[in-house]
């Protein structure tokens, strides 16, 4: 059960990458951008794109200058940032430290959006700048191109179809701003550019975290008196029969974010005012939540024929109610889950707009 929180949990991690990535992913096909760099770091920066986003390349030429308490700190940057799909390189040409890895949670974020409509977009994109605070500043043009001006968090950016044109920053007195002096749209670029360059060695961050976490990582789950170490069983329901039951629930309020298996289970994810609120729907083998002491604080009652548990799921920030719902021709569970956690009636009301 704790496995099954877990999994959820992790998904929103998976959402923050999203919007990260989503800042490079653009409704133009190609492009070169060359920006001007002021501020408390001066310099330039050269991007290249392709496939509207998937493939990028840029080469960040700078040296920022810092005053605090009265010290003074100078950075130079010389460094290339290459990214094709999931893999990504990096090359520092001052300091020689070469990476290479995988994007995180690339496949999984990628679906986030494959089942929202433009008007869901438009609403998670509005209701992910509400939750930190931004706003929409009006329109204006950079190279002649009509930019939407969005403010928040301390950073006022100009966006052309996703691209960023200008930025203006100041954060605890130190400014940082980025304008476009030159962008060329859909020209051809090679796609060598999205290669790492021959003749560089590469350190990879996942063989790195594993020499060094890995044998620890072992002994801190063995030490772990409610880590599972049975594996969890995948599900015999269809993705496709999840699917065809997910497009029909529609929690008032929310908007469907993500539908995915993930360790042989299907997760479906609902979000309203950025990630602050989110419901989850769980499809599990029943033989994953056999443990019976994981619902011993649990209410265990009748409805619609079925035996149901509904419980708290709060720790520690986290505010949650589970309602665990059996499908015994499908030797199944349903784990509807909300965070922050509403009442018994609601979840009962979302579980009856279920059909599987």
């Amino acid at each position: 059960m704790k496995q099954l929180i877990i999994i959820t949990i992790s998904l929103l991690f998976a959402f923050q990458v999203q919007s990260q990535q989503s800042a490079m992913k653009y409704a133009v096909k190609s492009g070169k951008i060359e920006y001007k760099l002021t501020g408390n770091t001066t310099g330039t920066k050269t991007v290249y794109f392709d496939d509207y986003g998937e493939k990028y390349y840029e080469q960040l030429k700078s040296v920022s200058i810092t005053k605090i308490f009265g010290v003074t700190d100078r950075t130079e940057t010389n460094k290339i940032t290459i990214i094709n799909k999931s893999h990504f390189w990096t090359i520092d040409k001052i300091n020689g430290s070469n990476m290479e890895g995988e994007l995180p949670f690339y496949t999984s974020s990628r679906s986030a959006f494959e089942n929202m409509t433009e008007a869901e977009q438009k609403k998670f994109a509005d209701d992910l700048l509400k939750s930190f605070g931004g706003k929409r500043e009006g329109s204006e043009k950079i190279l002649s191109y009509t930019c939407e001006k969005i403010s928040v968090m301390g950073s006022l950016s100009w966006i052309y179809e996703g691209i960023i044109l200008k930025s203006e920053t100041e954060v605890m007195g130190i400014s940082a701003n980025e304008t476009a002096t030159s962008f060329e749209k859909n020209i051809s670029i090679p796609a060598s550019k999205f290669n790492a360059p021959s003749g560089i060695t590469f350190t990879n961050l996942q063989q790195q975290q594993q020499a060094m976490f890995g044998d620890m990582n072992m002994e801190m789950y063995e030490e772990d008196d409610d880590y599972d170490e049975e594996d969890i069983i995948p599900v015999d329901y269809t993705l496709v029969d999840f699917k065809s039951v997910i497009n029909n629930f529609n929690p008032d309020g929310y908007a469907r974010s993500m539908v995915m298996s993930q360790d042989g289970q299907h997760i479906a994810l609902y979000t309203s005012g950025g990630f602050t609120n989110v419901v989850s729907v769980i499809a599990t083998d029943m033989e994953n939540a056999k443990d019976e002491g994981d619902f011993k604080s649990f209410e265990t009652f009748k409805h619609n024929g079925k035996t149901m548990r509904y419980g708290d799921i709060s720790e520690d920030d986290m505010d949650g109610k589970v309602l665990i719902i059996p499908y015994e021709e499908h030797n199944m569970y349903i784990i509807l889950m909300n965070s922050p956690g509403k009442d018994k009636s609601t979840l009962l009301n979302w579980a009856d707009q279920l059909d599987f």
